[in-house]
């Protein structure tokens, strides 16, 4: 069955924009690389487009840090660097061995592999720094390496002198604790967050130039972000606010939203991953929302603002787009007259809309284990795909999803666990955006489904089903998946729980079934797509229903004298024909056979004597092949409630019984339950305290696996008489 438990969503980079991930962080990008002395790929940028529209290779990639002349982004198989005057590139590939990480605000990239860090100098090209240092390199700054003694706990500032020689400072002043967080630097100052014993975090400036600390801050509790810039230091006091200090006078204040300064320290960038809310206005979608820091007036650019990079001259890059441009990359800057405007430098070519570019499902559906799996294409990650599909005939329906896979499995069942009926469907797809802006995506189809048939199939979904009768005469198919269902365990709330069915929902065949006293479903019987049933009214009449897919046809007669008998079952083919056959046992204890004929006129041959002595019995089943011989078999319980089992020979005749085992007087109804997967019969029983199902082992001595028990139970009204 299709899960259903809400799991954080997958971020596909599909989308032809900047897409921002949780994990990766302002001035660090950590994953894979090639060595870091390998050389960089410089690639030509493509024509240009026009202004504003340069095709920047790095779309379709997540954008990291940026300087005053490019930016660094990582696409799924490379990091590249990318050149705001004429779009070309550097390309530094992955591998496993390597991170790479680029410089806030400055044009700087260093790869590093161990203890060997290459920095790259990106406006000034030549041949790369190689710095071979045991440290941890947890921030770059400029040019110089911020690292940690992992043995002492000790901040280094590390840099290569002109003369090629390493320059190692170790930071003097802070405060005691292991640095724990490195972000929010601007070139020239560090911003590391220290945590101490007893839960005491502080937040140090470090000042690059004199390795020393310039400030520190008590931090109440541990901040997820922190910025700092010539004039003022920003940190997260709790969780969706940000603290202000003004770092000459000292003078706070606490904004309830997440902020950073930008465009030269006169502006706060507001951005959200929910909504964004300033100053008691709600704006609406995810934009980026400017903010004067001198008169309060407020500026809104982007229907979705991603990420969020100071470019280090005075500029702001954001990835992004608007439901008029699309998605790309823009360029927030001041004019003339000192209000922010944007520009977009680098057009996705992609609509923020989401739209399902393509949905694949098969044409027919037959779930026979090949692989008929429905995938789709679209324009941009999905938070989630729902799949609705409707049975048109019954208008019953099954809702499948998909949050981490790329792909939707059907597994032949629709809702409360009913095998998938045979016959057309309508589907109805729908994918919402990963960043929650703009409205759902949908494709509508049809397709059909055609499973072929099975044994004790009423209601055309190729899988057995138990025959009930209520105290209100409507005879009912309930499928035995959602019956068996009814037995899953409540408790689990992990991945992959089975269904659990509380209320089967059966399809009614008929109505006006309490005329009858004796009832069957011997199989077969006319050579029609689905088995059939027979009743005998309270006049001794045996009359025919056929079966047609999801209904049992007006009763045809068969004849009259059936009152001589107390007891009728069918289903189990004793003559070797392939059509299932009845048997009765009359007053007297007789047991007699009667052989179908595959004639809706005539159904049964003229009625061969088995035995006598069958008065012993007070329950008959005639499931089909239990253990695997040559023909049809019978089970019988004795008023003693011991279940015997009688193999058929093929012949209409039966072996001599054999003992399954005694409490069976516990169930009202023993019916059959279609083949299983060794293709062997299994049975269903039921009564007034329980049910359980019992599955066919293919054995002559141990017929049957151990019961399953079940809370389905037999009453006088809803679950009368099962057959």
């Amino acid at each position: 069955m299709s899960r259903a438990h809400v799991r954080t969503p997958r971020f596909r980079l599909t989308a032809a924009v900047a897409v921002a991930l949780a994990a990766t962080t302002v001035g660090t990008l950590a994953g894979p690389a090639t060595a870091a002395t390998a050389a960089p790929t410089g690639t030509a940028a493509s024509a240009r487009q026009g202004a504003g529209d340069a095709a920047f290779p790095f779309l379709n990639s997540v954008l990291a840090t940026a300087g005053p002349t490019g930016l660094l982004a990582v696409r799924t198989d490379d990091v590249v660097w990318t050149r705001y005057a004429d779009g070309s590139t550097t390309t530094f590939p992955k591998s496993p061995a390597v991170t790479y990480r680029g410089a806030a605000g400055a044009d700087i990239v260093v790869a590093s592999e161990g203890t060997r860090h290459t920095v790259h100098d990106m406006t000034k090209g030549g041949a790369p720094v190689v710095i071979d240092i045991p440290y941890e390199l947890r921030e770059v700054n400029g040019s110089t390496l911020v690292m940690v003694d992992k043995a002492t706990h000790e901040l280094h500032l590390v840099s290569r002198a002109p003369g090629d020689e390493v320059v190692d400072r170790k930071v003097t002043g802070m405060p005691a604790g292991v640095p724990w967080e490195f972000h929010g630097s601007t070139p020239g100052t560090v911003a590391v967050q220290t945590s101490a014993p007893g839960g005491q975090f502080r937040l140090a400036l470090v000042d690059v130039a004199t390795a020393a600390t310039v400030e520190t801050y008590d931090l109440d509790r541990y901040s997820s972000f922190a910025q700092v810039t010539p004039d003022r230091v920003l940190w997260e006091p709790a969780s969706g606010q940000t603290r202000i200090v003004d770092r000459k006078t000292k003078q706070a204040e606490t904004l309830p939203y997440r902020a950073q300064v930008v465009l030269g320290g006169d502006w706060l960038a507001i951005t959200s991953d929910d909504k964004v809310v300033v100053d008691g206005v709600t704006y609406p979608n995810k934009p980026i929302v400017l903010k004067s820091l001198k008169d309060g007036r407020k500026v809104t650019f982007l229907d979705l603002a991603t990420r969020v990079a100071p470019a280090g001259d005075g500029t702001l890059l954001v990835s992004g787009g608007t439901f008029g441009q699309g998605q790309g990359l823009f360029r927030i800057s001041l004019d003339t007259g000192g209000t922010p405007v944007a520009t977009m430098i680098g057009d996705g070519h992609n609509p923020l809309e989401m739209t399902l570019e393509q949905v694949n499902i098969p044409s027919v559906f037959r779930f026979d284990g090949t692989d008929q799996r429905v995938t789709w294409k679209a324009n941009q990650p999905d938070l989630g795909v729902t799949l609705e599909l409707t049975h048109v005939a019954t208008g019953r329906t099954v809702s499948l999803w998909s949050y981490y896979d790329t792909f939707i499995n059907w597994n032949g069942y629709l809702d409360q666990v009913v095998g998938a009926y045979n016959g057309a469907y309508t589907w109805k797809m729908t994918a919402r955006p990963a960043s929650g802006v703009g409205p759902v995506a949908v494709k509508t189809g049809t397709t059909t489904v055609d499973r072929g048939t099975a044994a004790r199939d009423f209601n055309n979904n190729a899988q057995a089903d138990a025959l009930v009768r209520d105290s209100s005469g409507n005879l009912s198919a309930y499928d035995l998946s959602q019956i068996l269902a009814m037995g899953n365990s409540s408790d689990c709330h992990e991945e992959g729980c089975p269904p659990v069915v509380r209320d089967p929902k059966p399809d009614v065949l008929g109505t006006g079934w309490n005329t009858y006293t004796l009832m069957a479903s011997p199989g077969n019987l006319a050579g029609s797509a689905a088995d059939d049933v027979v009743g005998r009214d309270r006049d001794g009449v045996l009359w025919l229903h056929q079966g047609d897919q999801q209904k049992v046809l007006p009763r045809t007669k068969i004849g009259g004298g059936w009152n001589i008998y107390d007891q009728i079952t069918g289903g189990s083919d004793l003559n070797g024909d392939g059509r299932g056959d009845l048997l009765a046992t009359d007053k007297t204890g007789v047991l007699w056979f009667y052989a179908s004929t595959g004639d809706a006129t005539t159904p049964f041959k003229a009625r061969q004597k088995i035995g006598g002595g069958w008065g012993v019995y007070n329950l008959l089943t005639a499931p089909g092949n239990i253990a695997g011989a040559s023909g049809g078999d019978l089970l019988a319980r004795d008023k003693d409630g011991v279940l015997w089992l009688y193999l058929g020979k093929g012949d209409g005749t039966f072996t001599a019984r054999r003992e399954i085992g005694g409490g069976w007087q516990k169930y009202t109804h023993i019916i059959p339950a279609g083949r299983n997967g060794k293709g062997v019969a299994d049975i269903y029983a039921v009564g007034s305290s329980g049910s359980a199902f019992y599955s066919g082992r293919d054995s002559t001595t141990v017929p049957f696996e151990p019961a399953h028990p079940l809370p389905l139970r037999s009453d006088s009204t809803r679950f009368q008489t099962f057959f």
